[in-house]
């Protein structure tokens, strides 16, 4: 670790005599057995080493590769999961990375004795095609994203959401002729579906509003963008709830982007699900509104302001601690406290008495 914290604040220029000796020694400390902690430690430095130097570390790749694809197999998981960050950096700069792509897909596809392996294959690849998705072939390209759509209906929660945050990841680097197929089917209708496929295809369209929303935020798209957001803060299904107030979160926040005005059919029932039975749904919400806020507090209109404050006040009177405090932290960001009094002051001065003493 102390020599991860060192890396860090070197230049790549100062690290250059030194790599090859440094590369070594670590590849050869991860085939030994050592305690995970240990391991976890060696492949965070690889990782930060790889960030830095990049082409310096090629002569290494074979060994690293090996090294890094032996790890995911771990009975670990917090090493599994240093070892898929690890091979993140590593396919950046691999010229010929299709084996690689293929060892993942097939870890995907494949039985294993511990199932959580599977979801940590699952995240290594949304790693390494969120940096360099670019890479793949056609071939492989197409034969991941059937692998992904076809577990989306998974009965496990951790493999399914795995597979819909790499596909979410994987949707910007499909050509047009791969993605509209896969885009259409993720906002079909699916009301009288499994839950699980509902699940699994609302968490795509959250992955891909918050990575690349100008994919589902067409003129073309938007409408049915909008009704899939609405039908998911209509489910019956918490997990499914929470994911539609993240989706209007993002649609909010991609309105406020492109300085479009927000729906007020998705406006109304994304503040009222602060009336929903569900701890879980309030808590998203709260949290939701904060990251509005930090981002975009400039976009809120007086109205808006107000509709969003009313809400919250709401949320600070409940009986849920973590409802609770999300809601005053998200009170604080909307009103700017950490800055100073204007903000608060100025909002304060627009509000009926009784908002004000709440």
């Amino acid at each position: 670790q102390g020599l991860g914290e060192i890396i860090k604040v070197t230049s790549a220029e100062a690290l250059k005599p030194s790599v090859v000796h440094i590369t070594g020694p670590l590849i050869r400390i991860l085939g030994d057995r050592f305690v995970y902690s240990v391991k976890t430690a060696v492949l965070d430095t690889l990782a930060i080493l790889l960030e830095k130097t990049q082409a310096m570390l090629k002569p290494f790749l074979p060994q690293l590769q090996t090294t890094f694809l032996k790890a995911l197999n771990d009975t670990n998981r917090s090493v599994r999961l240093k070892a898929g960050t690890a091979l993140s950096h590593l396919v950046a700069i691999h010229t010929r990375p299709d084996p690689l792509f293929n060892e993942l897909h097939t870890g995907i596809k494949n039985q294993h004795e511990d199932p959580t392996v599977k979801d940590t294959y699952l995240q290594a690849l949304r790693f390494c095609v969120t940096n360099s998705g670019e890479k793949l072939s056609p071939p492989i390209r197409r034969g991941v994203t059937g692998s992904l759509q076809a577990l989306l209906s998974h009965s496990e929660d951790p493999t399914r959401m795995g597979a819909a945050a790499a596909l979410g990841s994987l949707l910007k680097w499909l050509p047009e002729e791969e993605a509209t197929p896969v885009i259409a089917d993720l906002l079909a209708d699916e009301s009288g579906g499994e839950w699980e496929l509902r699940h699994g295809k609302s968490t795509v369209v959250f992955i891909v509003l918050q990575e690349s929303p100008e994919i589902l935020y067409t003129d073309a798209l938007k409408s049915k963008l909008q009704k899939n957001v609405l039908a998911y803060l209509a489910s019956d299904r918490d997990t499914i709830t929470c994911n539609g107030v993240r989706t209007a979160g993002l649609l909010i926040a991609t309105c406020f982007a492109k300085g479009d005005p927000v729906s007020p059919d998705v406006l109304t029932p994304f503040l009222r699900s602060m009336n929903q039975p569900s701890s879980e749904v309030k808590e998203v919400l709260a949290s939701s509104c904060s990251i509005l806020a930090r981002q975009h507090n400039a976009k809120f209109t007086q109205d808006l302001m107000k509709q969003f404050i009313a809400m919250l006040v709401n949320g600070t009177k409940e009986k849920n601690p973590s409802v609770k405090s999300s809601s005053e932290l998200a009170l604080v960001d909307l009103l700017e406290m950490r800055k100073g009094p204007a903000t608060h002051q100025k909002i304060l001065s627009t509000l009926d008495s009784g908002m004000k003493e709440s």
